[in-house]
């Protein structure tokens, strides 16, 4: 980890300090599911199947797809009995992903808050009944009444503070989503997605053109570790494909291949994705610039 760009590891970062078991939804452009994963069963998500409608097999997605703005952000949904969770849904490159963050502990502890001040509200109200109805110790009762009425404020701002640090944990899952999606939208550095198996799920721009690829072709399945990725894996073809890359966990130079064939020498690097040990995450540094000017200078 310590070797990803800062903006990557805070994004991260901001993924897990605050859940115990996220999970996630890949909807493709048609909002029809093509990836799940991480703890997705603690929030009672099962059933899932490859290309089906997702808000059709989850209620509270109802009316949300398709998303018309980039990014809606639902507080607090019970998923099941007792389990609640904060739901980020976001575009990216013609998908929709939808996060679910564990939120259980929060709400459960607003839920006692509230509870607490429903109560105090019903011990004033019968104070002040009780008031009005005996004459006979009126100090008594009125001190009673003003001692409830200050812990009854009390909790007020108490719940008032839960609402403000709910408002920044969200402000600062924006905040680091925004620094990463510029990095990934940036010509610096190629990002590119893929599963333990070698399959390519995902690449920026950057990327794509370091190896001649196009959008199109990423989206047919065209960009293959077996194509791309020359001697640095085919020389350990009696690997497992996950062990081949025990190899890169720190960035080196290695030779690609291009869609047309020719070489390119990348500085690349890859660790696992935070949320499961089977998505894994690649950066990379095209040093064909560095290649051309030394050739050029020689």
């Amino acid at each position: 980890m310590s070797d990803l760009p800062i903006p990557v590891r805070d994004f991260i970062d901001s993924l897990t300090e605050d859940t115990r078991s996220p999970g996630y939804l890949l909807l493709n452009d048609q909002d029809r599911l093509s990836e799940w994963g991480g703890g997705l069963e603690a929030f009672g998500v099962a059933g899932l199947q490859n290309d089906m409608k997702v808000d059709e097999h989850l209620p509270f997605l109802v009316g949300v797809l398709p998303l018309d703005t980039s990014s809606v952000f639902l507080p607090n949904i019970q998923t099941i009995d007792g389990v609640f969770a904060d739901i980020y849904l976001f575009r990216r490159d013609h998908n929709t992903w939808v996060l679910f963050l564990d939120a259980t502990a929060g709400a459960a502890k607003r839920q006692r808050l509230q509870q607490r001040s429903n109560d105090l509200g019903l011990q004033v109200s019968d104070l002040e009944k009780e008031s009005g109805s005996l004459g006979v110790a009126k100090h008594l009762l009125e001190q009673r009444v003003k001692e409830q009425t200050a812990e009854l404020s009390m909790t007020v701002r108490r719940l008032q503070e839960e609402l403000a640090e709910g408002r920044k944990i969200e402000q600062k899952l924006r905040q680091s989503e925004a620094r990463f999606r510029s990095l990934y939208d940036s010509s610096m550095i190629g990002i590119m997605f893929y599963d333990v198996n070698g399959k390519i799920t995902g690449a920026n721009d950057a990327f794509l053109q370091s190896l001649g690829y196009s959008r199109e072709d990423l989206a047919r399945g065209s960009i293959e570790w077996s194509r791309i990725a020359g001697a640095a894996i085919r020389d350990t073809a009696e690997k497992p494909f996950a062990e081949k890359l025990d190899d890169l966990a720190r960035p080196t130079e290695w030779r690609f291949l291009r869609k047309d064939g020719s070489p390119v020498t990348l500085l690349f690097g890859t660790r696992p994705m935070a949320d499961s040990d089977e998505k894994m995450v690649g950066f990379t540094v095209d040093l064909s610039q560095r290649e051309s000017s030394h050739q050029a200078g020689s």
